[in-house]
């Protein structure tokens, strides 16, 4: 708490006078469950987002918003794929949008779309090498790629081809030997413009491992390559504690909207439940006098629910079809359609209709060494899990018959990248193969 107060203070002490949000200060958690990596931007009054798909297909989920609190899902922007997609960068240059990312065959690939909601373009495949793109337009108007690690590319006028070799420009912001972290891991880099200086925000500290791992920096230059000058400031945001309400904060996009207001937008764990996957988060930015980005509040203060707020019924509409994805590396049995909870308590109940010779089963779902359910046969199958804050349980139902209880009160609580890599999340997941249909589904917040 005391150093809360001392942040606190030292937060009004720099904004005093300088350029302070004009709405009401945000801090809240806005997609809760699996949504990593967060790439975002501003197209006049409307904000668009996407996060890391990884091995779920279609991929690259863009969602629409207004006042950066409620969304909507538009279009998956990516059909197909034989990898894994990792953080992606959303941009718009020269009227086209742009969706740059990664893959883990160590390729970065482009689509690009005239209309955010498509149609968007096949991939095209660059010649660039790392993770986590971040597309910037220098002051000639060039363009380029940053990458993770501190490297950059120059990029052809299109956008569409590398027109050149990496140079690495950035070395990081050196941070206290006795963090608890995973390592530098130098990445995500996200640029923007403001006045006459570029600003370059990183992560660092690796994404997962314990609570105080992840963290957000910031540097500056008056040149889009460089030399970069780390903030007097940083971290702008990281966990300096795992009695916060967040783990592993990092990822961080610097993001205005059209009346002057200024915020970041990140990802973080909710706290002892890795299992739900990276939530995206939005905090309020001000700026110091000599043009820093702060926190409006201090890192660690005041978070409401546990960190939640709102209904959040976006996510939860699960009648959407956008709202689910293959599991692309595929099922023996059929297809594996996965989706995300945002909640840690929840029931979901499944319906199928299954031929002779078919199969269904519903599944809390991490990949094929992590996961609990059932799968079987029979015209009228019905199967029910509950999810209750990790601890599962298990009923089937044939027909009009009774609910039979299967399992119950099993641990799934180190279903999670520290133990299975990957960084995926425990998804509720159904299966449906050799004709076997789903005639309905229910998803219930506990």
């Amino acid at each position: 708490m005391k150093k809360a107060f001392l942040l606190s203070l030292l937060s009004c002490a720099l904004l005093s006078g300088a350029c302070a949000p004009k709405a009401a200060p945000v801090k809240t958690c806005i997609f809760p469950g699996d949504y990593p990596d967060p790439t975002i931007l501003r197209d006049g009054k409307d904000f668009y987002m996407t996060h890391s798909a990884f091995t779920y297909f279609p991929a690259l989920l863009i969602w629409h918003s207004t006042d950066l609190i409620h969304w909507e899902p538009v279009v998956r922007a990516v059909e197909e794929g034989d990898y894994s997609i990792f953080a992606p960068e959303l941009c718009k240059v020269d009227g086209k949008f742009y969706l740059y990312y990664p893959t883990s065959r160590g390729e970065n690939y482009v689509v690009t779309a005239e209309r955010i909601e498509g149609p968007w373009s096949e991939p095209v495949k660059l010649d660039v090498g790392g993770i986590d793109p971040g597309h910037v337009v220098a002051e000639d108007g060039s363009r380029y790629l940053y990458t993770n690690n501190g490297f950059v590319t120059p990029l052809t006028p299109d956008g569409l081809a590398a027109a050149g070799k990496p140079q690495k420009v950035y070395d990081g912001w050196v941070f206290p030997a006795d963090w608890e972290t995973e390592g530098m891991w130098l990445e995500s880099p996200k640029l923007l413009r403001r006045g006459d200086w570029f600003y370059l925000v990183s992560a660092e500290g690796g994404t997962a491992g314990p609570a105080t791992s992840h963290m957000v920096v910031v540097a500056r230059s008056k040149s889009a390559l460089g030399p970069w000058e780390n903030s007097p400031h940083n971290p702008l945001v990281h966990t300096y504690s795992a009695d916060e309400a967040w783990w592993s904060k990092g990822h961080g996009t610097l993001i205005d909207d059209a009346d002057g207001n200024w915020y970041i937008v990140y990802h973080a764990y909710r706290n002892g439940y890795h299992t739900l996957g990276r939530s995206t988060i939005i905090e309020s930015v001000g700026w110091t006098k000599d043009g820093w980005p702060v926190l409006t509040e201090p890192d660690g203060a005041r978070w409401e629910q546990g960190g939640l707020q709102g209904d959040y019924g976006y996510l939860r509409d699960f009648s959407n079809p956008l709202l689910w994805a293959k599991w692309q590396p595929g099922h023996p049995d059929g297809t594996l359609w996965t989706t995300t909870a945002p909640d840690a308590s929840y029931e979901i109940t499944a319906e199928f209709s299954v031929p002779e010779g078919g199969k269904a089963g519903l599944y809390l779902f991490y990949n094929d060494e992590a996961k609990v359910g059932y799968a079987g046969d029979g015209d009228g199958l019905c199967l029910r899990i509950r999810n209750e804050q990790n601890s599962v349980s298990i009923w089937k139902k044939e027909g009009e018959g009774e609910w039979t209880l299967l399992q119950e009160g099993v641990d799934v609580s180190g279903f999670h990248h520290n133990n299975y890599q990957g960084f995926f999340a425990l998804r509720p997941a159904y299966l449906v193969g050799g004709g076997a249909r789903l005639l309905g589904f229910n998803y219930e917040a506990l």
